[in-house]
């Protein structure tokens, strides 16, 4: 999230309006949003054609995964603590934190990967495979926010943005269910007519 949310454990929350502001004053978020959706909206749309995947839920899943790193990773240097490139250092400096949904900044965590989620579970019917990549996803964020001192490293993040991922991918799950079974539903509604038509 937005640099501007350092204090929220330890002062105000953010808001509707405060959080416009933080958006408009960090215009890199757009500004790698746009080229990052064609990016792994393409990437995404190539591999459906290969792999049989729905074209259209696999570049929203692209666009999911292009705004979540642009809100995380594509942000201003050094205002944090920085572990470097030593993954021991960067681990360091993870902090726990208290698991909460108190926070506008806690609730923004966790619906940060359920587009993504959502989408790609729509995109490959393999929802196992798109849980496990919220948990990388999540990971790599919170390992270069560390590294880097563009964000803090949080454990609680990870577990945000994870709970979110594997609560996209269930909406998902039982989305496909009912839409499979509203489907069989009218095929066996069909079929009875179909029968008495073959036989007259």
């Amino acid at each position: 999230m937005p640099d501007s949310v350092h204090t929220v454990s330890n002062g105000p929350d953010l808001n509707p309006h405060n959080l416009l502001n933080v958006l408009l004053h960090h215009l890199e978020v757009p500004a790698a949003f746009v080229p990052g959706s064609v990016l792994f909206g393409g990437v995404a749309w190539w591999l459906a054609r290969r792999r049989g995947w729905a074209p259209m839920p696999a570049v929203l899943a692209g666009c999911g995964l292009a705004l979540a790193l642009s809100l995380t990773v594509v942000r201003p240097f050094g205002h944090y603590p920085a572990g470097g490139l030593n993954p021991l250092a960067t681990l360091r400096l993870c902090a726990v934190g208290s698991l909460s949904l108190a926070h506008l900044y806690e609730q923004l965590n966790v619906v940060m990967l359920m587009p993504f989620a959502v989408c790609g579970t729509l995109a490959t019917r393999r929802p196992l495979p798109v849980a496990a990549s919220c948990v990388l996803i999540s990971a790599f964020v919170e390992f270069v926010q560390g590294a880097t001192g563009g964000g803090e490293c949080q454990v609680r993040d990870l577990v945000h943005n994870t709970a979110g991922g594997v609560l996209g991918v269930l909406v998902a799950v039982v989305g496909c269910w009912l839409q499979a079974r509203r489907h069989s539903r009218k095929q066996h509604g069909l079929t009875p007519e179909l029968g008495a038509g073959s036989g007259s």
